[in-house]
């Protein structure tokens, strides 16, 4: 007994221990592995930011110069191109005066001076504008120091023949311009001071014929687009820079790092930085550098003549430790913010932990319990189940002979309702035949009827006749008379009267033929009548029969259309009653795929208390186990 109690009591430790172990596992692993990719999903995502944003202020300062550069190159070729130059080439040429303007070679210089004036009023950044000829002479020059233009004299003007801008810009070809370095200005080999960075533009001026003389040329103080560079808007420890191709240094934040070119010094990019990276800043492109330095660097090309050496780098570069402080900022909150979960999450874990293994052990005695109790009823259930998968089995079996006598009913009343719809066909005809017959009867009294009509109107035409006929044997006799009468008087006229005789003789003869003719009609025509009385008797004995046949067809007719009338409701009713055992046929097979599917159901409800008996017998085992482990 007590080696039982000291071993369950073992085994409820050890499945605490497991459940504590599961708890801590379980909490510690997600949330580590949640909180350390955030972390570098977060780090990455800001350094991307930080890097993003540092190439585009790179790539504005480089736009925003390039602007300025641009403006500077239509400037030029648009002075190159105005009337004014034109005209004074023009006039140069002619002898000092344009053969068709007929202005001198001074008046089109004043106009030029006047545009090249105008133009440096507008915009301070040009130092310096010249048309210079083909031979290298300054004819026309206006200078700016930045508030102030000045015309300068033509006894002041200078051959610049031998200058490198001058030089360079003459090769090219009308519509291209040269672009110079950006240096100090100098004067007479002398550098300027204050230094005064200055740019050149300059393009080739030809005549109508398309002839180079001369060169349009802008000097333009540099510090239009340095100060870009210069006024730029920086972060904490970020640094502007602007070098040209050669590495040297035209803006800085230590000005004494500035143009080393031309003062003699060696500050340039690569006193600052590795050759790797510097070659990798002057090659050409855009892109960022992180790598070999302790600076995120980006840089930017602004390449003002792509046809000619020399070229623009803007560069921005700002110390790691202040780009990726955020970021080491932000590690150091989230890990804070995982450790603190973790010691807050673990204690409330392990209290809920003992609660749950409580719990565990009054529901696992209540389960045993509750299975015992469902197994008992089980077996009755089964026990119920069976009876009814029984009863059902009976009942499909009767259902299936009421389906099969139903369905012998309903093929027996398909067969009569076949044979009442032939019936009725049957009867149709007849009918059909009796109408025809009657319709031929109405026809043939009307012909009767006719007939007799056409035997009248004969029997008052042969009495005409016979009217006729009397009336000419009356003529013939008086004719005849007439006739005798003179031949008497003609033997009394004696000689003079025997042609009268002969012809009197011959009227008699013809006075006889036509009495022997009448009486022969006067027979004939009573022969006709006789045959004609004997016609309109066997007419009316027709009319008569036809009459009584056309009654009798009538009746027959009557009585087939009332035979019909009987089958066709025959026919109907047999086809109610076929459709109500074809229904009930229906109803059959439905019953029966129910009971079917009911004693199918049955079986399956026996089947599956039987398997739920043994799974609950199962769980009774299992929960008096598990209650020896709790």
């Amino acid at each position: 007994m007590l080696r039982t109690f000291l071993k369950n009591l073992s085994n409820q430790k050890k499945l605490q221990n497991q459940i504590l172990l599961l708890l801590f596992l379980s909490s510690l692993i997600p949330v580590s592995i949640v909180g350390l990719y955030g972390i570098f999903s977060s780090s990455t995502a800001l350094s991307e930011v930080s890097e993003t944003k540092l190439e585009d202020r790179v790539a504005d300062d480089a736009e925003n110069i390039g602007a300025v550069l641009d403006g500077i190159n239509e400037d030029v070729l648009f002075l190159s191109k105005i009337p004014e130059i034109k005209g004074l080439i023009q006039a140069t040429a002619d002898g000092g005066t344009d053969t068709e303007s007929n202005q001198s070679s001074e008046a089109w210089t004043e106009q030029a001076e006047t545009i090249f004036t105008s133009l440096m009023q507008a915009k301070a950044e040009y130092m310096q504008l010249r048309f210079i000829d083909e031979n290298g002479q300054e004819v026309v020059r206006v200078d700016s120091d930045g508030t102030t233009t000045t015309v300068i004299p033509k006894s002041e003007l200078q051959n610049k023949g031998d200058r490198d801008y001058f030089t360079e810009a003459i090769k090219l070809a009308p519509g291209e311009v040269y672009v110079s370095p950006v240096n100090l200005n100098q004067e007479q080999g002398k550098i300027e001071t204050p230094f005064k960075p200055v740019i050149r533009y300059a393009t080739p001026v030809a005549d109508a014929a398309g002839n180079k003389q001369g060169i349009v040329i802008a000097n333009v103080f540099a510090t239009k687009f340095l100060q870009y560079i210069e006024e730029a808007k920086l972060s904490k420890g970020e640094t502007a820079l602007l070098v040209n191709s050669d590495g040297y240094y035209l803006s800085h934040p230590d000005d004494e790092k500035e143009w080393g070119f031309d003062i003699g010094t060696d500050e340039t990019l690569a006193k600052d930085y590795s050759d790797q990276i510097v070659e990798q800043v002057l090659q050409g492109n855009q892109g960022l550098i992180g790598a070999g330095s302790n600076e995120l660097i980006s840089y930017a090309t602004v390449d003002p003549a792509p046809n000619q050496p020399g070229f623009l780098v803007a560069i921005r570069t700002v110390p790691k430790s202040t780009i990726f402080a955020s970021v080491n900022a932000f590690k150091l909150v989230a890990t804070l913010i995982i450790l603190i979960s973790l010691a807050a999450v673990l204690p409330v874990g392990v209290f809920r932990t003992r609660q749950l293994a409580d719990l565990i052990k009054h529901i696992v005695t209540r389960i045993s319990t509750a299975s015992q109790e469902i197994f008992s009823t089980l077996e009755e259930q089964e026990r119920v189940a069976s009876q009814q998968a029984a009863s059902v089995n009976e009942t499909t079996t009767t259902m299936d002979e009421l389906e099969a006598s139903s369905r012998q009913s309903a093929e027996q009343a398909k067969a009569a309702v076949a044979a009442a719809q032939k019936a009725l066909e049957l009867t149709q005809g007849g009918t059909q035949a009796v109408g025809e017959t009657l319709e031929g009867m109405y026809i043939l009294e009307n012909k009767v009827g006719a007939i007799a009509q056409q035997i009248v109107r004969l029997s008052e035409q042969a009495n005409q006749i016979g009217s006729i006929s009397q009336l000419v044997s009356e003529l013939a006799n008086k004719t005849n008379m007439l006739a005798l009468n003179s031949s008497v008087e003609a033997v009394r006229a004696g000689e003079h009267g025997k042609g009268f005789s002969v012809v009197a003789n011959e009227i008699r003869k013809l006075a006889d033929q036509s009495q022997q003719s009448a009486d022969k009609i006067s027979l004939l025509v009573s022969e006709i009548q006789s045959a004609i009385n004997s016609t309109v008797m066997v007419t009316d004995e027709g009319t008569k029969t036809v009459a009584s046949g056309v009654q009798i067809a009538q009746k027959t007719n009557d009585a087939f259309t009332g035979v019909a009338d009987a089958v066709d409701k025959v026919v109907l009713n047999n086809q109610q009653i076929s459709l109500n055992l074809k229904q009930q046929v229906d109803a059959i097979q439905q019953v029966v795929e129910a009971m079917e599917t009911i004693n199918k159901g049955a079986k399956e409800t026996a089947t599956g208390i039987n398997q739920t008996k043994i799974g609950t017998q199962q769980l009774n085992e299992t929960s008096l186990e598990l209650q020896q482990m709790v």
